[in-house]
């Protein structure tokens, strides 16, 4: 079935590498309530600061997070197109049916 879905595998993997760590869930659900800079997750996190940029570096890659820069603060953010995109298209993938709310209806 993954055959029929066009499956980016190296953008998945990215996701799901995005996805596999405890940390990086806890700072994905951290910039779901709004945006954040390193030192406010920090702040939110038991980790040092160079952890938390490593951490949302892996997440920026897998555009999971996006950043953006204000003088010398960068803000980070929950990339929200981007994990629906991830979810719904792996789902879609294994034909495991998702609920499309009128916000989610594919494009």
């Amino acid at each position: 079935m993954i055959d029929k879905c066009n499956m980016d595998e190296k953008k998945f993997s990215k996701y799901f590498k995005a996805f596999g760590d405890p940390s990086r869930l806890k700072i994905i659900s951290i910039l779901a309530a709004k945006e954040m800079t390193v030192n406010e997750i920090v702040d939110q996190m038991n980790l040092s600061q160079p952890t938390i940029s490593r951490h949302l570096a892996i997440l920026r890659e897998a555009e999971v997070v996006i950043d953006r820069r204000e003088g010398q603060n960068v803000y980070y953010s929950l990339n929200k197109n981007s994990v629906q995109t991830c979810c719904t298209g792996f789902c879609d993938c294994l034909a495991i049916p998702v609920p499309r709310t009128k916000k989610m209806k594919k494009k």
